[in-house]
């Protein structure tokens, strides 16, 4: 299965869009997954970056779904590694 996801950052005063399309794994929960994949993405745009600080401005699942709540809930809690 292929989701699509936008992500809205704010690094070093600017603003990022990004459009993301992840395959995901089985079974997929949705939102709550989205969410992980999203978590994932942002870890990896912060290494990319020397670990700059990164804000999540906004974040939208399938084009309709705002899902921005639970991936700064997995922001803060950090450590997540998606295994299934």
């Amino acid at each position: 299965m292929t989701i699509n996801i936008d992500i809205y950052l704010k690094f070093e005063d600017k603003y990022y869009r990004k459009g993301c399309r992840f395959s995901t794994l089985s079974p997929f929960n949705g939102a709550e997954d989205a969410a992980k994949y999203t978590y994932i993405y942002i870890k990896q745009f912060k290494k990319k970056h020397e670990n700059k600080k990164v804000e999540i401005d906004k974040v939208i699942y399938e084009g309709s779904t705002d899902i921005t709540t639970e991936v700064e809930k997995l922001n803060r809690n950090g450590n997540l590694y998606l295994v299934k």
